[in-house]
């Protein structure tokens, strides 16, 4: 009897740590409508980078605010860390202390930050693999890539929680490539 009762346990406690999870979003539609629904974000996790035989890699935090990007990029040894807040037409260098160091146009100061060009203004809408004003790509990228202005998009790795959100992201265009590793997505008040 001992024999039958411990594996009927088990049974029973894996069926309550799966009720227990939270249920994920079940579909492309359903996705899309959450992620409208939350445009305040963020994400840490690791880059590489790579434009005509150079690059490197960084820890990287990126928290969106509406139509702000704050990105904080931290370097190995020498590069030390970078930050830079960005909208949709400005951007800023920021020092240790958040005051200004330096001030211009995004796909400039991104270029200068990580040392390669970059797919703005679309980044923040492509980590996520949404993109409001054009549903066919969020469907493309759901299933694995999409093509945007000469910048193609790799999604991999997908996790199911709070939403469907991509694990791993690379960006490649000609001799530049971007990939990010995502550890952990969080979502941000004040949606």
């Amino acid at each position: 009897m001992k024999n039958l009762v411990f594996p009927a346990l088990l049974l029973l406690a894996g069926c309550a740590s799966v009720a227990n999870r939270p249920n994920p979003v079940q579909n492309e539609a359903e996705r899309v409508e959450y992620l409208k629904a939350h445009a305040n974000w963020a994400f840490t996790g690791r880059l590489a980078y790579a434009h005509a035989g150079k690059g490197g890699s960084a820890r990287i935090r990126w928290q969106q605010n509406g139509e702000i990007s704050d990105i904080r990029v931290t370097g190995p040894l020498a590069l030390g860390s970078s930050h830079l807040r960005v909208n949709a037409d400005h951007a800023q260098i920021l020092d240790a202390g958040a005051q200004p160091v330096k001030s211009g146009p995004p796909e400039v100061l991104l270029a200068e930050l990580l040392q390669i060009p970059g797919p703005l203004p679309a980044l923040p809408q492509g980590l996520r693999a949404y993109w409001p004003e054009n549903p066919e790509w969020n469907a493309s990228a759901s299933a694995g890539s999409v093509r945007i202005a000469d910048w193609s998009w790799q999604y991999a790795e997908w996790r199911d929680e709070p939403v469907r959100l991509p694990g791993t992201v690379v960006v490649e265009r000609g001799q530049t490539r971007l990939r990010l590793v995502i550890d952990q997505w969080q979502e941000l008040p004040h949606d």
